[in-house]
């Protein structure tokens, strides 16, 4: 087929143009739908319904649907009794499992967590007991300073009214 966007040659099972990104289904549909009955159209969209919904178990049955074959539409037909017996087996799998499955979280979630927390609690302790306080060395003897050390403030009170004076000066 040729999209009608880009002129690209395109095999008949694809979607899109390979080109442009076009989508050739439609396109497709168009074109071949234009002298269909309506009883035809029902069939495909019946077969195409159908492909959707076996597409979980057969991966092939969009690609089947557009086949107009009478015989793939029979194929289809199977393929979603098919279907429709495993999702039956599947949900009434799933109809035992999910309250049990929801029962045993209801109960043991308070204890998973408690229990995980727990956990968190001695790994955070064994990592404060791993480390250990750095050691500093001890300063030389000549690094120490004889004496107490004096105070920063001290002294600082003596020279306060010469910086008072010149500022009356100015005032004056």
């Amino acid at each position: 087929m040729f999209c009608p966007n880009c002129g690209r040659d395109n095999s008949i099972e694809r979607k899109f143009c390979g080109g442009c990104g076009t989508n050739l289904e439609v396109v497709s549909q168009a074109l071949s739908e234009s002298g269909i009955g309506v009883f035809t159209r029902i069939e495909r969209g019946l077969d195409q319904f159908i492909a959707k919904y076996s597409e979980h178990v057969f991966r092939n049955a969009p690609n089947t649907a557009a086949d107009r074959r009478v015989s793939k539409s029979w194929q289809l037909l199977g393929q979603g009794f098919v279907t429709l017996f495993v999702d039956l087996i599947f949900m009434s799998l799933m109809w035992s499992f999910l309250p049990f499955r929801f029962l045993i979280l209801l109960f043991s979630t308070p204890i998973r967590l408690l229990s995980e927390r727990g956990s968190r609690r001695k790994g955070a302790m064994a990592e404060i007991q791993k480390e250990q306080p750095p050691v500093l060395p001890e300063p030389a003897a000549w690094q120490r300073l004889p004496g107490p050390a004096p105070s920063v403030s001290e002294h600082t009170t003596e020279h306060l009214e010469e910086f008072r004076q010149p500022r009356r000066d100015r005032e004056a």
